[in-house]
């Protein structure tokens, strides 16, 4: 018997969903079992529901909201009768019917439950997924009904962000415990897309379904015909090997496409011009003696200086939206510096109240000009502003405010964007030469990754906020720098250099014409003059700029390379990662299988010459560190023994941070609770037991640290109670033990992949990708199966480098994450997923990518980019050497790396 069980948010949405599966050509039961009959044609069943009521009254729960049910649960169950109860009422509901409908709350909590039961009675069980909706009830129902669609009517009113989080959190809870194959899974939500596309097109997942719909890749390079023996068994065709050329053609295809997105992303921005202040020449004076700003003050909040050089216009229409946004509670004085204007500046600003206007007795240029009224400022900060600028709401406050948010504050600039609405800069990088990037040029100024408060390398001074204090004790702009450009930079990097920081601050927004007072000025002076005080800039900060230019690349490390009594008891005596390794075997043509490691062999991690040999290995390409995962199952260790004999010697020298690991541990090898073979128990006791044994790493000076603090990365957050509580016990213990602060960065992994869930949630403070989860695109193998009973699934590597490289950053520190390449036929067997076409090029690119968009988005030790991994070769992730590849994947990272000193100097 077949059933069909539809995980519903609405009633409405439900019927929608089949009846679009129908049209995308999935077969469904037809025929519903008796019960209450829902809004549009869809019966949802009584008794059934009211069993659910009763199973969440046994258990104390609420039904709704609450955590889906454990195998303590399902015991529970069992042991007081509903199991068997359950298992007689579905067998008497599946006799007449062909589909069943459960409400998707009580079904995304009680599945575990629900399958065991199915199972138990032998059933077939197919599953559709309906939306969860925005509002209640929802009008998909009458979309996918032509007919009905002018009698249902959509309410106005939405769900708070609270339901909407708990709806959107249900229904991808509903997704993932569908017990179907990821390629199933990756069709229906393709046909749910496909046919309710209109729907959904604001939910996010939608849009990077349809971004990538329009990504095209050229095909691959054919695999060999497969060869049949007399006996009619397929065989494995010999496979490409690294021979300095093929490895690496993949990287201009990985470029090409990167493009191609980040172009067409571009191609659909739709950002609106902002209101300027207009001010016709021959209005000035008017408009100069309208202007009304507040009465001076023998001590205000800010000194604004104004250099001025002619180009009255811009000056007073820059004056004139400083007067238009005037915030109470912030005092301020206005220093406009005249630089022997010779148009009739002096005249027409004698008619503004309340500015301070100081006319110098000569040109001085840009520079000396700033410096000259420095002695004249009596506010407690300084902030130069350019007066081809505008102000907008708010700006001054926002800026000021800085200084409160964030400690070790030296100097903070604004959002700058163009008057047609693009964005100009976000903050500036360095390139390791002194070249400035400008972060976001030409990009939507409002994207999540332009609107949080975030360190940087500079900041323009077209205006740039820092106390008065800093800037006299550094002496105004150099004069190194004569006649003008990098001054800017240079002044950023003193203040830097004297232990603060650089803020950019978008809560405060400035219209800036960039470069319109200097437009009119000759081109061959001004590039002579950038190009001479890059040098100086160069000469002068060699090592700031070289320091914590490049990302640092961290690996993560499987320990399971030596024999532990728990996998002699599990999988057998002497069981390690090769056991499984060494017997993979091809699923189909062209499947790379077995992997064979090359350099350091079948290595035994109880040697501590192979951990001296892998440390090497990766410093000689330019790995920075290894990320060993961490076991810990409520004070129980496995697989401790390299991390522990590490601390126990001051070799390798090698930096290297830990990941706990925190979920159970399974026989299916995918951290479920199905076949547990240990299992996490988290609690406040265990919060500070485990805190307490990772203190002791934290010690050690090889520790990777961001900002002086050891960095703790936690594989799956959500599977704790409460990890903002977790967090906050590991931090004040940290205090206590005199370990100080610590940095907490969570692993994005399953449920958080596409949530954008901000780490502050969970009292983290930044995030880690973790490819391949949540982009593949199952694609049927490019050769012929080779394995009958193969049900696995196989993605293009090239397709989610793309996909990876070119994704949004979010509005929070994300560390980016890559990797060489995923294949567990090793441990899954015929059930395996893996990528097609990943070769060194490919990653080289993607690579490329992610190092230049960290050094774009992150500051100082923050700048990290992870690789998933150095030795999971059980997963086909992994930089070490095999027979095939070599050492070109390491070749690819070392290129990487140089890729993103030489090309960022053009």
């Amino acid at each position: 018997m077949k059933l069909l069980i539809a995980l519903d948010m609405h009633q409405g949405d439900t019927d929608a969903v089949m009846r679009g599966l129908r049209a995308a050509g999935v077969a469904l039961e037809t025929g519903a079992s008796s019960g209450v009959k829902g809004g549009h044609g869809f019966e949802e069943d009584n008794e059934l529901a009211a069993f659910s009521d009763e199973i969440f009254a046994a258990l104390d729960q609420k039904g709704a909201g609450s955590a889906p049910v454990g195998a303590a649960e399902i015991a529970q169950l069992q042991e007081q009768g509903y199991f068997l109860r359950a298992a007689e009422l579905i067998k008497g509901k599946a006799g007449n019917a062909g589909a069943l409908g459960m409400q998707a709350q009580q079904m995304v909590t009680l599945l575990p439950f629900w399958r065991e039961v199915f199972t138990h009675c032998g059933l077939e069980v197919s599953y559709t997924l309906a939306r969860a909706a925005a509002a209640a009830p929802t009008p998909v129902a009458a979309i996918a009904d032509p007919e009905t669609a002018d009698h249902v009517k959509a309410p106005r009113r939405s769900l708070p962000r609270t339901g909407r989080k708990f709806v959107a959190a249900a229904a991808l809870a509903s997704y993932r415990a569908l017990p179907l194959s990821h390629a199933s899974k990756q069709k229906l939500k393709s046909g749910i897309f496909t046919f309710f596309g209109f729907a959904l097109k604001g939910s996010g997942a939608y849009q990077r379904w349809r971004e990538y719909q329009r990504f095209t890749l050229p095909p691959a390079v054919a695999q060999a015909p497969a060869v049949r023996t007399s006996s009619g068994l397929l065989l494995q065709q010999a496979l490409p090997v690294a021979d300095g050329i093929w490895e690496w053609q993949d990287h201009a295809t990985i470029k090409a496409g990167i493009a191609q997105v980040k172009a067409k992303r571009f191609e659909n921005l739709d950002v609106k011009p902002y209101e300027m202040v207009k001010i016709d020449r021959a209005d000035l004076h008017r408009a100069a003696a309208s202007l009304a700003f507040p009465p001076l003050v023998a001590t205000p909040d800010v000194s604004i200086i104004l250099p001025v050089f002619n180009n009255i216009v811009l000056t007073l229409e820059c004056l004139a939206s400083i007067a238009k946004h005037v915030e109470p509670g912030h005092t301020f004085e206005i220093i406009v510096a005249d630089d022997g204007s010779t148009d009739d500046t002096e005249q027409v600003l004698a008619l503004v109240q309340n500015i301070r206007y100081s006319r110098g007795a000569q040109n001085l240029g840009f520079l000396r000009n700033c410096n000259r009224v420095l002695d004249e400022v009596k506010g407690r900060y300084v902030l130069y502003l350019n007066n081809d600028v505008q102000v907008t709401a708010g700006w001054l406050g926002a800026l000021l405010k800085t200084f409160d948010l964030k400690p070790n504050v030296g100097a903070v600039g604004p959002r700058f964007v163009y008057p047609n609405g693009f964005l100009q800069e976000a903050g500036v990088a360095f390139t390791p030469d002194g070249a400035a990037t400008m972060v976001g040029l030409n990009d939507d100024p409002l994207k999540p990754r332009y609107s949080y408060l975030r360190r940087v390398d500079y900041v323009s001074g077209a205006c740039l906020l820092l106390s008065t204090e800093m800037v006299k004790k550094i002496g105004g702009f150099s004069e190194e720098f004569l006649p003008c450009y990098c001054e800017d930079a240079d002044l950023c990097l003193s203040i830097r250099n004297a232990g603060y920081d650089i803020y950019y601050n978008p809560d405060a927004t400035i219209i800036h014409h960039l470069s319109k007072t200097t437009a009119q000025g000759d081109d061959s002076f001004k590039m002579r003059a950038i190009h001479n005080n890059l040098t100086t800039l160069q000469e002068k900060w060699t090592t700031a700029l070289e320091s914590r230019m490049d990302p640092r690349l961290i690996c993560f490390f499987l320990p399971q390379f030596h024999p532990v009594p728990e996998n002699d008891q599990w999988w057998g005596k002497g069981f390690t990662e090769w056991t499984n390794v060494s017997k993979a075997q091809p699923n189909f043509v062209g499947h790379y299988q077995p992997r064979v490691p090359a350099d350091l062999g079948y290595y035994d991690l109880r040697l501590m010459e192979v951990m001296q040999q892998q440390a090497e290995l990766a410093q000689r390409y330019g790995v920075h560190g290894f990320c060993y995962y961490y076991y810990w199952f409520d004070g129980h260790r496995l697989l401790e023994r390299p991390i522990e004999q590490l601390l126990l010697s001051d070799e390798p020298k090698q930096p290297f941070c830990l990941c706990w690991a925190n979920e159970n541990w399974s026989r299916r090898w995918d951290g479920q609770e199905h076949e547990v073979l240990m299992a996490q128990s988290h609690s406040i006791e265990d919060d500070i037991a485990v805190i307490n044994d990772l203190i002791r790493y934290f010690k050690d000076e090889r520790y990777i640290r961001i900002d002086g603090k050891p960095l703790l990365v936690v594989y799956r957050v959500t599977l704790f109670p409460d990890f903002a509580e977790t967090a906050a016990r590991w931090r004040a213990v940290c205090r206590e033990q005199g370990i100080g602060e610590i940095y907490i960065a969570m692993v994005e992994s399953f449920e958080l992949v596409h949530s954008d869930s901000h780490p502050s949630e969970f009292g983290c403070d930044a995030s880690v990708e973790f490819p391949p989860q949540g982009m593949a695109v199952p694609k049927p193998p490019s050769g012929e199966i080779l394995r009958s009973d193969f049900a696995g699934g196989v993605a293009d590597y090239r397709e989610i480098a793309v996909h990876y490289a070119t994704r949004e950053a979010p509005g929070y520190t994300r560390f980016k994450g890559v990797m060489p390449g995923w294949d567990n036929t090793a441990r899954r067997g015929g059930n395996s997923f893996c990528f097609e076409h990943a070769t060194p090029g490919a990653f080289q690119a993607w690579l490329e990518e992610s190092i230049e968009e960290t050094r774009k988005q992150n500051y100082g030790d923050e700048r990290l980019v992870f690789v998933n991994a150095w030795n999971e070769w059980a997963e086909g992730a992994y930089l070490e050497p095999d027979r095939r590849f070599g050492h070109t994947y390491l070749e690819a990272v070392r290129n990487a790396l140089d890729a993103g000193r030489l090309l960022s100097k053009k």
